[in-house]
């Protein structure tokens, strides 16, 4: 199949773009690099030993969308925002980014006859809950303008699939942790607020300590809880999803482990993986936290046979090798000399042209 990954340059979207490349599709990505990187691409092409067509832009950006659409079978929308705290700060961002995204995608796909996606939605939109673990068919209330932008996305598929009968699926994401096993492609530390590279980055400054924001919580040890699935085990969660796009319908899935885990027992994982102490500080809650948010993936389980194999210290492990290997990101090309990675110097000889 061809298939346009939004996103594709991110975190997640550089493992899925790796994984349907392996997988013999061809891909095409559409990423505007505000937090994406080229080199995750190039890494990507050189450990699929396959190249991919990439458009250097806005998914707001029609004339670009359209082209990129040309002759493409489904869409995986990766492209959004996605720090809880910073969508509490600045929420406008949120709002044109992942909402009017969104609605500008939808509204190309259309016109291009493109009428199948699997899109990138979050355990965010759930909020609080009282039951647990959580099933897709509780009670949405999100408690942050990212998942609130979330589930909007999802009202907005779920209108493409009942007034144009498009075949659509909404992944709701859990928390995602780790890196390719190579230790080639990851989450670059710098931009990330999730615990896992916060906790590494204290590791390895001297200067740094880990804030463990809020330790009163109903939970066990007072800390909060939340389920935690390999970033390898999620983007393989978007092939299987693919699967489901066979005839109009909206499927909604949870995709985590079921399995939950507490900051202080992330701490522990993160020092067996590494031998070392995580200093750290106890300080207040933070805006948008919540106390617990654990899946029940039986429904992707029972429907489509998916289950995650990976566990937190295999999670944590992996991102471990990806820091000591690129302590400084994307711009440690001379780091992996294993690796044959295309030149980046002049683009036009990495990035196919819009037209």
């Amino acid at each position: 199949m061809r298939l346009l990954v939004t996103g594709g340059a991110g975190y997640i979207g550089s493992q899925v773009v790796l994984d349907l490349l392996q997988a013999g599709h061809d891909v095409v990505v559409v990423d505007d690099f505000s937090t994406g990187h080229r080199e995750a691409l190039a890494r990507v092409q050189a450990l699929a030993g396959r190249t991919c067509t990439v458009f250097g832009g806005d998914v707001v950006d029609r004339d670009l969308l359209f082209g990129a659409l040309r002759g493409v079978d489904a869409v995986f929308h990766l492209a959004a925002f996605k720090m809880v705290g910073d969508s509490m700060d600045r929420p406008e961002r949120y709002f044109r980014n992942n909402v009017g995204g969104m609605a500008a995608l939808l509204h190309t796909m259309q016109e291009a006859g493109v009428h199948r996606i699997v899109y990138s939605s979050s355990a965010a939109v759930y909020g609080a809950q009282r039951q647990m673990p959580i099933q897709e068919d509780a009670p949405l209330r999100p408690e942050s303008p990212y998942g609130l932008s979330k589930a909007q996305g999802e009202q907005m598929l779920e209108w493409m699939v009942q007034r144009r009968k498009w075949s659509a699926v909404s992944l709701r994401y859990f928390n995602p942790v780790g890196a390719h096993p190579s230790g080639s492609i990851g989450q670059p530390f710098e931009s990330a607020a999730s615990l896992v590279p916060r906790v590494l980055m204290a590791l390895t400054d001297a200067n740094a300590r880990l804030a463990i924001f809020g330790t009163d919580y109903d939970t066990p040890d007072g800390t909060c809880l939340r389920d935690y699935i390999h970033v390898c085990d999620l983007s393989r969660a978007h092939l299987v999803a693919l699967r489901a796009l066979d005839e109009p319908a909206h499927h909604i899935f949870n995709v985590g482990t079921g399995r939950p885990h507490s900051v202080r027992e992330v701490l522990a994982a993160c020092a067996r993986a590494t031998g070392r102490d995580v200093p750290f500080d106890e300080g207040p809650r933070r805006a948008g936290d919540i106390a617990s948010a654990v899946a029940d993936p039986g429904r992707f389980q029972r429907t489509m046979g998916f289950e995650s194999h990976l566990g937190l210290d295999e999670m944590v492990s992996s991102a471990w090798r990806w820091w000591t290997l690129n302590p400084r990101g994307y711009e440690d090309r001379e780091r992996l000399p294993e690796l044959a990675l295309p030149e980046l110097a002049d683009p036009s000889r990495s990035l196919a042209p819009a037209f």
